[in-house]
């Protein structure tokens, strides 16, 4: 009796077991991909700056994903990541209900074309086309409202293009 309940058991946790199977925590990436280098962001909107608060989201991203290593050089790097930000769009999405010409509410949204390259053969590894948004209210002035709005869209773009280009592998 002890000997079927202990036979009986065992077989449920490997059948359990079985299904994690091939489960890795962390994720994947390529085979001989370890190390990546951030070219400079190209920033081919009419707003000026934006790159430099999405190189940075991006970098950040990277180091806490922490599967792939960061490389100065691209010659010290197994690939190289481009960033060329292509949309910058600001959009009213609500207004005062006294004043109907007045936008109390906006949309910021900022659109990006990334490819990971092999360091060495030059092959695209990935390709995405992404965008990162934030929406946010009119404060003093339009300009200091989407100065303070920028580091939540460029953050979102940030994790959409690694998880994007990472997650496909």
């Amino acid at each position: 009796m002890k000997r079927s309940i202990h036979l009986c058991t065992s077989l449920i946790a490997v059948f359990l077991l079985s299904g994690c199977m091939g489960y890795q925590l962390g994720g994947t990436r390529p085979a001989g991909i370890e190390t990546v280098h951030m070219a400079p962001v190209i920033n081919k909107t009419e707003e000026s700056a934006i790159e430099l608060q999405v190189t940075r989201e991006l970098r950040n991203r990277i180091q806490f994903d922490g599967r792939l290593k960061l490389r100065n050089r691209a010659e010290d790097a197994d690939a190289i990541l481009e960033v060329v930000l292509t949309d910058y769009t600001l959009s009213a999405i609500a207004f005062r209900s006294d004043l109907k010409t007045t936008a109390e509410q906006y949309r910021l949204r900022i659109t990006a074309v990334s490819t990971l390259q092999d360091s060495q053969t030059g092959a695209v590894l990935s390709e995405s086309e992404t965008y990162g948004e934030t929406t946010f209210f009119f404060e003093s002035d339009l300009t200091t409202s989407k100065r303070d709005a920028l580091p939540r869209a460029a953050h979102e773009l940030a994790k959409f293009i690694v998880d994007d280009l990472i997650e496909r592998w």
